[in-house]
């Protein structure tokens, strides 16, 4: 009878729903819905805007970095970087929010 192998999983911090305008250093993991404006193929990074401000989003997979595309609508968790205005996030996880609505999302979480 052979062994049952392990499977050991990265445990995160819990992140925290936030808007790009209440960014700051003290934050450690966040998420943010918003629709891409703009992609960096150069750094595998893209510029995301929620309406209330915008924030880079540096990426380190390049296969997810590439199933997204401009004006998509997704949700980010990631990790703060910097502070002031030169906040940018380390984007783990981008999930699609295309048939999300954002309106009604807006009109709760605001």
């Amino acid at each position: 009878m052979a062994e049952e192998e392990k499977r050991t999983f990265q445990k995160r911090a819990p992140s925290k729903q936030v808007l790009v305008k209440n960014l700051n250093k003290d934050l450690t993991r966040v998420s943010i819905v918003g629709t891409i404006v703009s992609k960096n193929d150069k750094i595998l990074s893209f510029l995301l805007d929620d309406s209330t401000g915008t924030v880079n989003i540096i990426m380190n997979d390049a296969d997810k970095f590439n199933q997204i595309k401009d004006g998509q609508v997704v949700r980010v968790f990631g990790r703060i970087w910097g502070d002031g205005d030169d906040i940018e996030l380390q984007g783990d996880i981008v999930q699609d929010f295309t048939n999300f609505d954002l309106g009604l999302y807006k009109q709760v979480f605001a």
